[in-house]
């Protein structure tokens, strides 16, 4: 079965609405071509956008800005955002191909003279596409790959196969499914780099991949075939209510799947 990709959020930004609603709808048209799922939002003003963004309360994988929009323009809507946000790729919407130049400054992926065909923005979703699926995959396996000192080598930790973490001594003991490996840093260290939502600390020298977890117990945290970890009563309430909030989840989504 193919892999669901992560949405593709899209700003377009144009004072024109002609404009807006005609790059909504050939950016629609990719979406559905490419098999792509997209969110899109619209804007008729740069700075409400940018707003948006400067206040981290939007985010971003590209943003088509016309180039030539009152009190801000495109361009300069570009270099605030390329402030706060290095990795969104942008792409300018013009009717003067002289502006291109400018889109060098800012980085820009590209641009779309008006009045845009659809080869042209096609061309554009392509190549940004390619970049923004590029880009999460790095991101992925930054996140499931953690790179130890173990002896005198470096060695890369699947953290998919980490059932939990033990402190030992002055030493961090990495318990896998296919083994075990030992590393020079203090658990602390350690539980820093550590996605925070996948790793749990249960006890002051344990951490628990929750993903294994199948019972949490008044002392004791249960992976099953007999292997388990302490759990100290500062953690227990937490754990155990996300432990059962999970049960409860797969056991509503069965009985939609039979009813």
């Amino acid at each position: 079965m193919k892999s669901k990709m992560r949405t593709i959020r899209i700003a377009i930004c144009d004072d024109e609405e002609f404009y807006r609603n005609e790059l909504e709808k050939l950016v629609s048209v990719y979406g559905n071509e490419a098999e792509a799922d997209l969110q899109i939002d619209i804007y008729s003003e740069a700075h409400t956008l940018t707003e948006a963004i400067e206040k981290m309360e939007k985010m971003y994988d590209i943003i088509f800005f016309d180039v030539d929009m009152p009190e801000m323009s495109g361009i300069e809507a570009a270099k605030a955002i390329r402030k706060v946000d290095e990795n969104v790729l942008i792409c300018f919407v013009t009717s003067h191909e002289r502006y291109a130049l400018d889109a060098y400054g800012v980085d820009a992926v590209g641009y779309v003279i008006k009045p845009m065909k659809y080869t042209d923005v096609k061309k554009i979703m392509e190549k940004a596409k390619i970049q923004i699926y590029y880009r999460m995959d790095e991101e992925k396996a930054q996140k499931r790959y953690l790179e130890v000192v173990s002896g005198r080598a470096n060695v890369l930790i699947d953290l998919e196969k980490v059932v939990y973490i033990e402190k030992r001594r002055n030493q961090c003991v990495f318990h896998m499914t296919d083994g075990e490996q030992v590393c020079y840093d203090t658990l602390a260290k350690v539980y820093k780099q550590l996605d925070v939502e996948t790793f749990l600390y249960t006890h002051q020298g344990y951490i628990a991949n929750f993903h294994y977890i199948k019972e949490v117990k008044r002392d004791a945290v249960c992976f099953g075939a007999g292997m388990e970890i302490p759990i100290s009563r500062k953690y227990y309430e937490p754990i155990k209510k996300r432990h059962m909030d999970k049960i409860y989840r797969i056991r509503d989504e069965r009985n939609r799947s039979t009813s």
